[in-house]
């Protein structure tokens, strides 16, 4: 009889380890529009809050990479895009940006709910040169995209959540 137990408790925990392992990770791919209603991007050195224009993400997301371009218009109505590729097995990627080179590294959390992207970011401005470090917290609420940022600047930390909703008329 003790016997019969503990083999019920055995096939009960490795039960348990064979669904968590079978758990598939978020998936963030697809065509998104930022909500600038719901975003909050902090306020500017001005005093006034901050809000862009325009922004759009295009996400691409397989078992090892993720794969960001991302979408924005300037003051003049230009576009201007930016691709970040990040690796879903845990290397350090890197990307160049406008402002530098960034180095990134990607874990997940809660179990594949929330993804984490820890960039530094080395940049050079006139004659001043220093890294900034970043870290983006990736989440799905309610059908939209949530990504809450902190940057780690000499002028103090920046925080923002930016809220993007599903571009459906884009992804037909």
């Amino acid at each position: 009889m003790r016997y019969i137990g503990l083999l019920m408790v055995f096939a009960l925990l490795t039960g348990s380890v064979t669904v968590r392992s079978q758990q598939k990770s978020t998936d963030f791919s697809g065509k998104w529009q930022l909500n600038r209603e719901m975003s909050d991007f902090g306020v500017g050195r001005d005093g006034k809050k901050r809000n862009p224009r325009s922004s759009q993400l295009n996400v691409e997301q397989d078992d090892k990479k993720l794969t960001v371009t991302m979408i924005r218009t300037d003051r003049d109505g230009k576009e201007n895009k930016r691709k970040f590729k990040y690796s879903l097995e845990g290397k350090k990627t890197k990307n160049k940006t406008d402002s530098g080179k960034q180095e990134s590294t990607v874990k997940w959390l809660e179990g594949g709910q929330r993804l984490e992207i820890t960039s530094v970011r080395h940049m050079k401005r006139g004659d001043m040169e220093f890294d900034m470090e970043s870290v983006q917290t990736w989440s799905l609420v309610d059908g939209q995209l949530v990504i809450e940022s902190v940057r780690y600047t000499p002028r103090g930390d920046m925080e923002t959540i930016a809220v993007y909703d599903r571009n459906v008329a884009e992804e037909k």
